[in-house]
């Protein structure tokens, strides 16, 4: 990267994305703003998403519990277990870092 104070004829993200004038610097900040607000939403997101599986994993039955306990257990539960759900809170985690580091790869 190269630091400069000249704006004309700036490239921004894109070789597209050109400046050529003080409206255009003013449309890419605003731009570049709404990418960066992009990330962190994509961060909050990322985060909500691993809370909220986490207390969603604490309410289901291990695998390891004997077989008892899970005929006691609530009828919303049946066929559902810890191992079932932990692989697919995996896939949604690995998805969501996946865009989070190709989304901060784009707007660096």
């Amino acid at each position: 990267m190269l630091f400069t104070w000249d704006t004309t004829n700036l490239c921004i993200i894109f070789p597209q994305w050109h400046i050529y004038s003080t409206f255009s610097l003013l449309m890419s900040l605003i731009g570049v703003i709404v990418l960066t607000a992009g990330y962190e939403f994509v961060r909050d997101m990322s985060r909500r998403y691993e809370i909220s599986s986490t207390e969603y994993m604490n309410k289901l039955p291990s695998d390891d519990e004997d077989d008892t306990l899970r005929e006691r257990s609530s009828l919303l539960w049946a066929g559902k277990s810890a191992g079932e759900a932990q692989k697919k809170q995996k896939i949604v985690k690995a998805a969501l870092y996946a865009v989070q580091v190709f989304y901060s790869f784009f707007i660096m």
